[in-house]
């Protein structure tokens, strides 16, 4: 396998997890629970795209509400005081995504500004097609989900005919970015142009890299498509990726356009070599790391609180229809909440996004393997 990149420090690099080890240790203690270093926050499930390998689509056909302003604004104000733990109380970033298109909710790029008012890092993913408020710009970076290098391979696999459309808004907001907190030096800034690896689209990395480059993305972000839960829970859609060979001849063409400003990564250290899976470690405390506010259940009834940004939707890892954001103060670190992680069969999880979380709390923090206090 072609190494994932060629710019070791990058904000895709696990490694950086390495940083909050001082914050999860605290998780073994008697303090009260640290609050998570970063939140998902869901304005809305709805969504004008129909990805063939949605992993929300099990949310979306059931639960299509969003959160109003009032309660995003709420939130916003609470995530600084998450916590009573006294050296880890707030929350430092939040990625705004969604089990649909975040910016179908109208108050996102208000959201956007609640945020970084309260000294709160953003980050955006997006699909692209309304994506040109300036409120945007005060995001630390913005994730732009084309998965296409063409329009063709666009239309099959999005089911949209919006390729162009969303190659103008990312240079739009290339260029609007500049002076600004997005357009800030460095690869964790600026837009990426965000590409889930499928069978049907591996020959299209290389065109994906020069429009990436072209629009004025910071990086290409490559990395594998997975079996959404609720298809894991059931033993179903398998997938398995017969050109590899493809992906690999394409990466290492791409890599030829990298300069000191645009870079290629393709991201494949949370599966194993055919890009299936890989969730090395024995139990889940990434539920006691992050979570996500998520649109209520019953329309009009707040918010839900779920633990699991690949789960969304379980109702065994999900607080419904919650009126106050007190409620998921009481409930952090509460037994409650510690039972979650003894009932988690591991097995039944896709591809887990916290794969590397689980294995430094296991490998680093309970077992000791590193001594990291020797640096």
């Amino acid at each position: 396998m072609t190494e994932e990149w060629t710019k070791e420090f990058n904000p895709f690099n696990s490694n950086k997890l390495y940083a909050q080890v001082y914050r999860w240790r605290e998780i073994e203690g008697d303090s009260p629970l640290p609050a998570p270093a970063l939140v998902t926050i869901d304005p809305t499930n709805v969504c004008n795209s129909d990805c063939v390998w949605c992993n929300s689509k099990y949310i979306r056909d059931k639960n299509h509400n969003e959160i109003s302003p009032d309660v995003l604004k709420q939130i916003a104000g609470f995530l600084p005081n998450f916590s009573d733990n006294e050296r880890y109380r707030g929350v430092e970033a939040v990625c705004i995504a969604g089990g649909g298109e975040p910016l179908l909710n109208d108050y996102t790029p208000s959201l956007v500004r609640d945020l970084t008012s309260n000294g709160i890092g953003v980050g955006i993913v997006t699909n692209g097609t309304m994506m040109t408020q300036p409120e945007l710009t005060e995001s630390d970076w913005i994730g732009v989900s084309v998965d296409a290098g063409t329009p063709q391979t666009y239309r099959e696999l999005k089911r949209r005919d919006d390729f162009n459309l969303v190659r103008r808004n990312i240079s739009e907001m290339a260029r609007m970015s500049e002076g600004t907190t997005l357009g800030k030096e460095g690869q964790g800034h600026g837009i990426s142009y965000k590409f889930l690896l499928h069978p049907r689209n591996c020959g299209d990395v290389y065109e994906a890299a020069i429009i990436a480059k072209e629009t004025g993305c910071r990086n290409l972000h490559i990395r594998p498509y997975g079996t959404p839960w609720d298809k894991v829970k059931l033993g179903g859609h398998p997938f398995s990726f017969d050109d590899i060979d493809v992906f690999q001849e394409q990466l290492i063409k791409a890599r030829e356009l990298e300069d000191e400003t645009f870079g290629v990564f393709g991201v494949t250290h949370k599966f194993d070599g055919r890009l299936r899976k890989r969730n090395e470690f024995g139990k889940c405390n990434a539920v006691l790391m992050t979570g996500v506010f998520e649109p209520p259940t019953t329309d009009g009834k707040g918010f839900n609180f779920g633990l699991c940004c690949d789960r969304r939707g379980d109702k065994k890892l999900t607080l419904e229809d919650l009126t106050e954001v007190e409620a998921v103060k009481d409930f952090w670190g509460s037994p409650t909440h510690r039972a979650v992680v003894d009932e988690i069969d591991v097995k039944s999880c896709p591809r887990c996004t916290y794969q590397p979380h689980n294995k430094i709390f296991e490998k680093v923090i309970q077992e000791d393997n590193t001594t990291y206090e020797f640096i």
